[in-house]
């Protein structure tokens, strides 16, 4: 089998796409470039690349209503000009795959430029025509989750065509969680919230005994913090915070639930608005399965101290045995395999 290059495409929206992306490609064993707008920062393996894309928006722009696509503005520049850069690189490291994490203009796109695709899936109602499209024109499907919690109305011919990887979490290689009793973490992240800094001060005062510490916040962002709210600004890495809580609270999304998941955390998941509600589902299914609890919203915070009770009574290392430290390794390995299956069935092609 001859070398072949593996492009990633990374969704700018969230930094939790770029997370598992640097996760992966750090366990593949072919060149892989990293595709985006927003991508990972900081140093990288000699194996690993960067393509910067421009951002595909501009002010003013009114995004049409299409049957098939989710996002087809007419007039952007910055969209061109990414597609030009994408075919570009397509044409100049064939043989390549593609894996799309997330977007389903490029899974098409990448199609109809005669790549292969692997598409990552995401949880929430996505029966719409443009992920049919997406599914349907790609390789295969990889869902970065455990099969447990895969959504029981999923039709058949999409099961069947997607690789479990497991949570793939940076952390699942660290040490158990130990937490500090009345220890509390809320992880605001960077993809918009329903928090604000005035809920978590009146939590903060309806929960006297408890210690809550709240990253991701801006500290200028309280006025009237109580004496038990501790504003740790935003926090690049948050292992140790993570580690030490004795309730950890933050979204549904899939980066902060696979992390909470291989430390072990006692976690409370909150589904925030999020396309297709693809964090409420999660939410749910963590809660039906008894892995963590699963909110709607943010409770008020009269409701915080009946949920940091129900939280604290979670077990967290049965949580964390469903945490498997060979995902990243296993997700790798099916978008290797993958590949190869393609290139070989191309034969003369490839």
């Amino acid at each position: 089998m001859h070398e072949f290059n593996i492009g990633y495409y990374v969704h700018h929206h969230g930094a939790g796409h770029g997370v598992r992306a640097l996760t992966i490609a750090e366990q593949l064993g072919h060149p892989v470039t990293l595709i985006g707008s927003a991508l990972p920062q900081g140093p990288l393996a000699s194996h690993i690349h960067r393509l910067e894309l421009p951002p595909d928006t501009a002010e003013g722009v009114e995004e049409p209503a299409l049957t098939g696509l989710h996002y087809a503005p007419l007039g952007v520049p910055g969209l061109r000009s990414r597609m030009a850069r994408l075919a570009q690189w397509f044409e100049s490291h064939w043989p390549c795959l593609l894996v799309v994490d997330v977007s389903v203009e490029v899974a098409l796109f990448a199609r109809l430029c005669s790549v292969p695709v692997i598409y990552m899936r995401q949880h929430g109602q996505r029966d719409d025509l443009p992920h049919q499209l997406a599914y349907e024109a790609a390789n295969a499907l990889l869902a970065p989750y455990p099969q447990e919690l895969e959504d029981p109305a999923l039709p058949e011919r999409w099961r069947a065509k997607t690789a479990y990887s497991g949570w793939l979490s940076r952390f699942a290689e660290q040490p158990a969680a130990e937490p500090e009793p009345g220890r509390v973490l809320v992880i605001c992240g960077r993809g918009g919230s329903g928090l604000s800094a005035p809920l978590l001060e009146a939590a903060a005062v309806a929960c006297p005994s408890i210690e809550l510490r709240v990253a991701g916040l801006p500290d200028d962002a309280f006025s009237k913090a109580p004496a038990n709210l501790v504003p740790l600004g935003h926090l690049a890495d948050p292992l140790e915070e993570m580690r030490r809580a004795w309730v950890v609270m933050g979204s549904a999304s899939d980066s902060l639930v696979s992390e909470a998941a291989s430390l072990g955390c006692r976690f409370v998941a909150v589904a925030e608005a999020r396309p297709f509600d693809e964090q409420l589902h999660q939410a749910r299914r963590l809660e039906a399965a008894g892995l963590a609890l699963g909110l709607e919203a943010w409770p008020a915070p009269v409701q915080w101290p009946s949920v940091l009770d129900k939280a604290g009574a979670l077990d967290g290392l049965r949580w964390r045995r469903w945490a498997d430290i060979a995902a990243s390794a296993r997700a790798a390995a099916i978008i290797q395999e993958q590949a190869e299956a393609v290139f070989k069935s191309l034969g003369e092609r490839y």
